[in-house]
């Protein structure tokens, strides 16, 4: 009995070249580097996403903080380094910090959330004649050319829950806040181009209406030991009906009966009261 492979059969079974080998080889190293190269793609997008849905989010949170005047959410010092405003008229700036000044330093504590959203309601024509003082406010006129820049630097409040962590701050997700509150304005506010004076039929909306625009742009990020923000921005519009009081932040005196702080025209913590219309005796005409 014959148990030999034929040769013809013994070279069928052969395996492959090295040629073959190489040419499968280029192969695959072709789909790897089409792959590799569609990856950093991918992981983009999703950061743009993720940072976009954070924004949006943020962004909401803010818009009605400030529309609602709220004083009690003392857990955004947490999320806010630092609130800078500086203002035209001579041509100062004061700067907030949430860490209590020590020796040599001349930034003011944020002691809570009553004063960041107090100092973020501050209108762009409020005159800011100190880091604790404004006058002439309630304006009826807002043409006076004061201008108050308002912005903070913000950690995200609605991002991952590693990037609340204190040893995560610095690597954290941030954005700049930028504030501007104004009295709605209409044609009659123009009027008076013609030689005509036009009374002040217009105080009582001047007072109780507002626009309130905040503006976050992102990354914040330092580089060559300067502070920095990246290109993408977005802008929150909202109207708000009520009036805009200036109240003296003092935890040690609250009105026991409705909770609130006390009012105080030179005061730069303002906040917004949505279901109160009135004309202050005080207003400047």
């Amino acid at each position: 009995m014959n148990l030999k492979t034929p040769r013809d059969l013994r070279q069928r079974r052969g395996g492959f070249t090295m040629i073959e080998l190489v040419i499968c080889l280029g192969i695959i190293a072709f789909a790897l580097v089409a792959i590799i190269g569609v990856l950093p793609v991918g992981i983009n997008v999703q950061k743009d996403n993720r940072e976009e849905t954070i924004i949006v989010q943020d962004g909401l949170y803010w818009m009605e903080a400030i529309r609602s005047g709220a004083t009690g959410l003392d857990n955004l010092t947490n999320h806010v380094d630092y609130i800078r405003i500086d203002e035209t008229s001579n041509r100062a700036g004061y700067r907030w910090e949430t860490e209590a000044p020590g020796a040599g330093d001349s930034h003011l504590f944020l002691a809570g959330g009553a004063e960041i959203v107090g100092l973020l309601s501050m209108p762009v024509q409020a005159d800011l004649v100190g880091p604790l003082t404004v006058k002439n406010w309630p304006q009826v006129d807002t043409q006076s050319g004061e201008y108050n820049y308002i912005r903070a630097k913000v950690r995200a409040i609605t991002g991952s829950a590693v990037d609340q962590a204190e040893f995560a701050r610095d690597m954290a997700f941030s954005y700049r806040l930028t504030s501007e509150v104004r009295p709605v304005r209409t044609v009659e506010d123009w009027a008076g181009y013609d030689g005509t004076v036009v009374g002040n039929v217009n105080t009582f909306r001047k007072l109780n209406f507002f626009e309130v625009k905040l503006t976050l742009e992102w990354p914040v990020f330092e580089f060559a030991g300067k502070e920095r923000v990246g290109p993408n921005k977005r802008v929150f519009r909202s109207m708000v009906s009520g009036r805009l009081v200036n109240r003296q932040v003092n935890r040690l005196v609250v009105d026991r009966h409705t909770g609130q702080f006390p009012e105080h025209p030179n005061s730069p913590f303002f906040f917004f009261e949505p279901l109160k219309f009135s004309t202050p005796k005080y207003a400047t005409q």
